[in-house]
């Protein structure tokens, strides 16, 4: 498909915000209404390739306990692990507010090189994996699969920690296949690979264990490695784990293209990936050896992520739906705030670092439920009363009220709204008011374009007034930092806020 050149317009770049970054701060959109997306998209990829990596927490540098630990340094050691894991998740809730390109990015490898703390259990394990994802997430695809697989969480979730020469395991080698690089068949439903191919390359990834308890490291261990010959995808030899990525990429490099791209495309534009997209998107891979930066300038670029049909396509997940809260309030996610958010993603089916199963989160209508829909009303109601000052609210409203309103309090009711849904406003099903607008109409008329205009507008500005004349409404007015967190409130409860 061909890239998208018109210049964006407010509505174009929160889309192409959120989905690259879990919301739009109004700070950010205005300088970049009437960019081109390339431009766009350039600066984003350039910025998240070159953010430093977060210090490592000092947790993380302390040794195993040895073998002849007391039983009072294993306890004391179990609850600072677990405390550890909570910091870790907590963490990366906040440099998600914070470096909001790369941990989106991040958090796609997570749900596809999916590991989980329940097997792994140490703490060091999980900052080990997040980071080697967080540092791979826009290099390279080749690189990644290969650093993946002896990874200590990885070997020690899918059992590769004991896949032996003389009883090899077959786990890693089946999903490696299966759910890491290309799936069971291709675009034209041929299989990808064997049972055969599977056994053969499980001998040839054997080898690699964990230095647990000397060292938090992992390394190969010859006597433990099948040196035999193997044979996979018509390939013969005494093939090893190098050897296997090798093979992989150069045997099935159509593959695998096809098989990310649909998993990016699917991720980040649409549910059910378009077939020219995806080609478009597995060219870039193809074409420049497995880069993902190139592949992703493609996908944010191309006309079909700008197509109004794909605009609030897609339902947040837990951990967009309040990371977004805050990021739409144009703040930063504080520590108090991530702790909450680590909790209350768990509570609608989220939890990170520990996804169901090998497969990842469902996702998509999934996470959608008439019990989770409750929930998430709930928990936007802390986030924005409980969680965030009034004063972020404030800022907010000054920055989305147009400099010399004559009706800051419509103005702003539907430029709130507008900037937190990911739809038009005509296509927001709002409830109707029956009751009129408050106050002196005759003296302090309304606007004739919202008089005269579609109907959910005015209920907006209905909902957002509460029975207040408009009139009666400023920043500066006692409250009105309590009908701003209200009225967000309101918003984020409506069943549009839950799509992106």
């Amino acid at each position: 498909m061909a890239e998208y050149t018109t210049p964006l317009s407010a509505f174009e770049v929160r889309h192409l915000l959120r989905r690259t970054g879990f919301g739009a701060l109004p700070t950010e959109v205005a300088p970049l209404v009437g960019k081109t997306a390339g431009s766009i998209v350039d600066d984003l990829l350039d910025a998240a390739t070159s953010i430093s990596l977060p210090a490592p927490p000092v947790w993380s540098l302390i040794p195993p306990l040895p073998r002849n630990a007391t039983q009072a340094e294993r306890n004391e050691y179990t609850v600072n692990n677990r405390n550890w894991r909570e910091e870790l998740q907590v963490q990366w809730i906040g440099q998600m507010g914070k470096n909001r390109f790369r941990e989106r990015l991040t958090l796609f490898w997570h749900d596809h090189f999916v590991t989980s703390y329940l097997e792994y259990n140490h703490s060091t394990y999980g900052y080990r994996y997040l980071n080697l994802l967080r540092s791979s997430a826009l290099g390279n695809f080749k690189d990644l699969v290969h650093a993946i697989g002896i990874d200590a969480a990885m070997l020690i979730y899918l059992d590769g920690r004991i896949n032996n020469g003389n009883a090899p395991n077959e786990n890693y080698a089946r999903e490696l296949l299966e759910l890491f690089t290309m799936g069971p068949l291709d675009l034209s439903g041929a299989p990808n690979y064997t049972e055969s191919d599977i056994q053969e390359i499980a001998k040839a990834l054997s080898g690699w264990v964990l230095l647990y308890p000397t060292s938090w490291d992992v390394r190969f261990n010859y006597p433990a490695f099948d040196d035999g010959q193997k044979t996979f995808f018509g390939r013969t030899g005494e093939f090893d784990y190098d050897d296997v990525v090798t093979i992989l990429f150069e045997e099935r490099r159509d593959q695998i293209a096809d098989f990310i791209a649909s998993k990016l495309v699917s991720e980040f534009v649409y549910r059910d990936p378009d077939p020219v997209l995806i080609a478009s998107v597995a060219g870039a891979l193809k074409a420049n050896n497995f880069e993902i930066k190139p592949a992703l300038r493609v996908l944010f670029t191309d006309v079909l992520f700008f197509d109004s049909k794909i605009m609030g396509g897609r339902q947040k997940s837990p951990v967009e739906f309040c990371v977004g809260l805050v990021v739409d309030a144009n703040s930063l996610v504080d520590e108090v705030q991530a702790d909450y958010m680590v909790g209350a993603c768990a509570t609608i089916d989220q939890t990170l670092l520990n996804p169901p199963n090998v497969a990842g989160w469902p996702g998509h209508r999934d996470w959608i439920t008439t019990n989770t829909l409750a929930t998430r009303w709930t928990i936007s109601d802390s986030i924005v009363r409980r969680y965030t000052d009034p004063s972020v609210w404030l800022s907010l409203g000054e920055n989305l009220t147009p400099s010399g309103s004559t009706h800051p309090s419509v103005d702003l009711a539907l430029a709130l709204a507008e900037h937190m849904f990911a739809l038009p406003l005509e296509w927001v099903e709002v409830p109707t008011i029956e009751e009129p607008f408050e106050g002196d109409l005759a003296n302090r008329p309304l606007p004739d374009w919202l008089i005269n205009g579609p109907a959910n507008q005015q209920n907006l500005v209905k909902i957002f007034l509460n029975g207040l004349p408009w009139y009666e409404w400023n920043l500066s007015l006692g409250g009105a930092g309590d009908r701003l967190v209200s009225y967000v409130i309101r918003l984020s409860q409506f069943p549009e806020y839950q799509l992106m």
